[in-house]
């Protein structure tokens, strides 16, 4: 309760108890005998009472992380896994769709899926075994291409290389003419096409060491990153199309609504399932700005829902927005409170209003008065204290904090001191109205 209600509050006892006041005093007059012993109204003690300074709000009750679930394509609902009231883990499938009843993109990314999946895996399997084929492929590449490229050397360089000619010569035979052939061996630079052709054989086994270089180097250091990517990319394609089939759980949390049975024909966007985590509550107040300035996070807070005013909660003030907002045309703060874990078991519901008491100053004893006892004029406000000698007087007072029936009230008053609602009169009657007594 702020400040402006609490006033309102105190006017309206003190009217009412002048009201009554006034008649019982207008009685006198027609005769009735006062004694000084008579009060008007029950004598109260200011009694001492340990007391906090407060700021007291509304706002409503809230779970962090909430989230309200819906599906993202049309179809059939083809099952429902769990209830309202479930605890669930982040990942899980809630509800899931006919794929016959949806799209045929659909349909395809499954198939997309599993391939694309078994391609990643193979990208990134870097067994012992396969490492050690690799070195072996590749230590017997190395030394082919050393054999090319020597060789090649050999026929640039060399201009004395063991060679061959073959001729034919026409000579006659018993049975007429024929070819003979003639081999004559000699040494010379290399013909132009032994040249071209080991360059050709070069060529193809420097291109063979490189393609085992690089399998040994994606076995030995990882896979190219660009690969992994390019792989990691159409995996993520295609579950994000088959995800469409299901209703999954972006955290951990409790189910604390389902929309849709087995059957259901739904269509795009349908919010099917609230989810909440129920462990971290929250209020998000609004405190006005008259009394923002004492708040401060870490402060303790009372918090009391509307809906369920027979359960206490309490918590603390984690943050507060600098930010004010006009509401109603009061301008107020949001001031977020973090409430305690609670260890019954118990539904609270999201979205009830809860009343804060905000502990803004540290527990002290301080003097309440009943608030029936304080009176207001023109003057401010004030009490009757009744004196040792039986005489009432009046003592001005300032009232602060209302705790249960009483008033937290500064003034010159002690605890102890005996309090009424209207001033003794020291004479013992009063005068009828023809002057008898």
């Amino acid at each position: 309760m702020n400040s402006k209600t609490r006033n309102w509050l105190i006017a309206g006892v003190v009217i009412l108890a002048g009201f009554f006041t006034a008649r019982y005093i207008n009685s006198g007059t027609r005769g009735t005998d006062i004694s000084a012993e008579t009060s008007v109204g029950n004598e109260t003690l200011v009694v001492s009472l340990e007391h906090a300074e407060v700021v007291e709000a509304s706002g409503t009750l809230e779970a962090h992380p909430f989230a309200s679930l819906s599906w993202k394509t049309a179809g059939v609902v083809e099952s429902v896994n769990i209830q309202t009231g479930d605890f669930v883990n982040a990942g899980d499938i809630l509800l899931s769709l006919q794929p016959q009843s949806t799209s045929s993109s659909i349909v395809s990314a499954q198939a997309e899926l599993v391939n694309a999946q078994k391609d990643l895996e193979d990208l990134l399997e870097t067994s012992d075994t396969k490492l050690a084929h690799a070195v072996i492929e590749l230590r017997e590449a190395q030394e082919v291409q050393e054999k090319a490229a020597k060789y090649v050397r050999y026929l640039e360089n060399e201009d004395k290389i063991p060679q061959t000619s073959t001729t034919s010569v026409l000579v006659s035979t018993r049975n007429g003419y024929q070819y003979e052939y003639k081999t004559k061996s000699f040494k010379g630079p290399a013909p132009e096409e032994w040249i071209i052709e080991a360059d050709n054989d070069l060529a193809l086994r420097t291109a063979e060491l490189e393609e085992a270089q690089l399998a040994y180097d994606r076995l030995k250091d990882g896979p190219n990153a660009q690969d992994v990517l390019a792989a990691q990319a159409r995996v993520d394609a295609a579950q994000t199309t088959v995800n469409s089939l299901y209703v999954i759980a972006p955290f951990d949390g409790q189910v604390l609504w389902v929309e849709n049975v087995e059957g259901d024909l739904i269509n795009t966007n349908n919010i099917v399932v609230h989810i909440a985590d129920m462990d971290h509550l929250f209020v998000d107040a609004q405190v006005d700005e008259s009394d923002v300035i004492r708040v401060q996070v870490g402060n303790q807070v009372q918090v009391t829902l509307e809906a369920e005013s027979s359960i206490p909660l309490t918590g603390e003030v984690v943050s507060v927005n600098p930010v004010g907002e006009e509401i109603a045309g009061l301008v107020k703060y949001s001031v977020r409170i973090s409430l305690d874990p609670i260890v019954e078991e118990i539904v609270l519901l999201l979205g009830a209003t809860a009343d804060v008491i905000i502990e803004v100053g540290a527990e002290t004893a301080e003097l309440g008065v009943p608030i029936e006892l304080i009176q207001n004029d023109s003057e401010g406000e004030y009490v009757w204290v009744v004196q040792s000698d039986g005489s009432t007087e009046r003592v001005n007072i300032s009232s602060g904090d209302i705790v249960d029936d009483f008033v937290i009230a500064y003034g010159d008053i002690s605890e102890g001191d005996i309090l009424q609602g209207v001033e003794r009169e020291n004479t013992t009657s009063r005068p009828g109205p023809f002057g008898s007594k």
